[in-house]
């Protein structure tokens, strides 16, 4: 199978500067699996996706470049739902080849989740490609402010009542407060690997990690634990109660191509 790329509709900015050039270089997007493990289920079924570009003159730009530059416009928003149209054509293609992928974790903004046609627009697109809602965990990672926050918690309401899962990631960056992840009914809260510094020696990080996996559980929400890297700290991030592991030790982000279930 050739590896999947597509377009996806982006505003052109003034040629001759940097962010012009990286905008025009937005229309072409590839997809990048990584891998999730879930302890529960112990494999790896579900996988995390990011966005990139591979330019012949400026490189491969990762999704922490391009969504910077569509978020100066609504164009954010057309990539967040390009994404899932493309992930439910990468779910039936898999299907299709016998390795069924269980979940898409697929990054969406506060841009798009502050417009109150968000949930409308992506259950049109899995319901005309024929892909159940739940196949998609949409993934938060940014930090959501007061002046949004009622308007983000309706669609996150929404988005769950329609049949998606939501995340918010990256705790312990983007989220520092565990009363402010308590704001948002969501079904998984990502740990930033960061979060594993000294995790192996320090007995007060453990108790860190422990505190934020308890009290997910306390507001209904599993955790998805990032950067892990080998067995030793896999067995001690299970061992605290996590119920999902990202990191090297499981993969890196891959083309479709080469996911194998």
């Amino acid at each position: 199978m050739e590896e999947n790329k597509n377009t996806a509709p982006v505003k052109s900015e003034k040629a001759g500067t940097k962010s012009g050039s990286a905008a025009k270089a937005l229309r072409t997007l590839e997809l990048r699996f990584a891998p999730v493990f879930d302890v529960h289920l112990n494999m790896a079924i579900d996988f995390i996706v990011t966005m990139r570009i591979n330019d012949r003159q400026m490189g491969v730009l990762l999704q922490d470049t391009i969504f910077p530059i569509a978020e100066k416009s609504n164009q954010i928003c057309e990539l967040n739902k390009w994404a899932v149209e493309e992930g439910c054509d990468m779910i039936l293609r898999c299907a299709r080849r016998e390795a069924d992928v269980n979940r898409l974790i697929v990054p969406i903004s506060k841009k798009f989740l502050s417009k109150p046609y968000c949930c409308k627009q992506l259950l049109k697109i899995v319901e005309s490609k024929g892909v159940e809602p739940d196949k998609f965990c949409l993934n938060i990672a940014e930090n959501i402010y007061a002046s949004e926050q009622k308007q983000v918690s309706d669609t996150i309401k929404a988005l769950r009542d329609a049949g998606f899962m939501v995340s918010i990631d990256d705790f312990g960056v983007e989220y520092t407060s565990l009363s402010h992840l308590g704001m948002y009914d969501v079904d998984y809260i990502g740990i930033d690997g960061s979060l594993l510094d000294g995790i192996r020696e320090d007995e007060r990080v453990q108790n860190r990690l422990q505190g934020i996996i308890d009290f997910a559980k306390k507001i209904g929400a599993q955790t998805r634990v990032h950067g892990v890297a080998d067995e030793e700290l896999a067995k001690m991030v299970r061992t605290l109660g996590a119920d999902q592991m990202t990191g090297e030790l499981y993969g890196k982000p891959c083309a479709e191509r080469s996911i194998k279930l």
